[in-house]
């Protein structure tokens, strides 16, 4: 398995069309690519995650796996990877938003919150109060 590496801009249009195929929010990530990280082999990229810091909260977002890479643990593999760059970064706590994957991010360590419960830190963040419905879970996980 390649390892994760930090996304540049050449990386960027990569992971808008990973990202957009996996239907997930596009707002913002161009702005945020410093804050990703990808895996690539020969044919392409295989996967990709990011992270927002806002203090001591940050936010976990975009976690995408290319439909050929699936089932091979590069999701989790991306996901400990920012967990420990979230940490290295000051975050005592991570939060994220799903409207598909609760169940795969419970397995991971994360606990459903209540939306009215997310930290403060968190409620201006762009990721949060635009790319995602209001109708997705709100999960958080201590560092």
């Amino acid at each position: 398995m390649m390892r994760p590496h930090n996304a540049t801009e050449k990386d960027c249009q990569d992971v808008l069309d990973l990202l957009a195929a996996c239907g997930l929010p596009l707002d913002g990530v161009a702005s945020q690519i410093d804050n990703f990280l990808v895996v690539r082999d020969n044919a392409g990229l295989l996967g990709c995650a990011g992270v927002e810091n806002h203090g001591q909260v940050a936010v976990l977002r975009s976690v995408a796996v290319a439909g050929r890479a699936r089932s091979a643990g590069l999701g989790e593999l991306l996901v400990a990877a920012m967990l420990a760059e979230a940490r290295t970064r000051g975050a005592q706590s991570v939060v994220l938003q799903t409207t598909t994957a609760a169940g795969y991010f419970a397995r991971l360590g994360f606990e459903r919150i209540e939306r009215a419960c997310m930290p403060q830190e968190l409620r201006d963040a762009i990721s949060l109060r635009e790319a995602c419905p209001s109708c997705a879970t709100v999960m958080q996980a201590a560092l």
